[in-house]
């Protein structure tokens, strides 16, 4: 994952209301990982996400501040393990 510049929908930029849906829709939509949203130094709060069953083939851990790069990175690791 890259360091982008502060865009929109970076974490800094939302409320715990809107940081809790986003954590729940992301632990509906893939419930093969464990979602957080962390502080990282000086870089800011990043979204992490954490395959539960670290045996299981994939993406493993992906840490962003881009939301939709993570949505991005999930879906395609879904799509690759579905393929097989």
């Amino acid at each position: 994952m890259t360091d982008h510049p502060v865009s929109p929908r970076a974490p800094r930029d939302l409320d715990a209301a809107a940081i809790g849906r986003h954590l729940g829709r992301l632990s509906t939509a893939y419930p093969e990982f464990r979602f957080g949203h962390e502080a990282f130094g000086r870089k800011g709060a990043r979204w992490v996400a954490e395959r539960r069953d670290r045996k299981a083939s994939g993406l493993r851990i992906a840490i962003t501040d881009d939301l939709l790069e993570l949505h991005a990175a999930l879906q395609k690791d879904k799509q690759r393990r579905h393929a097989g």
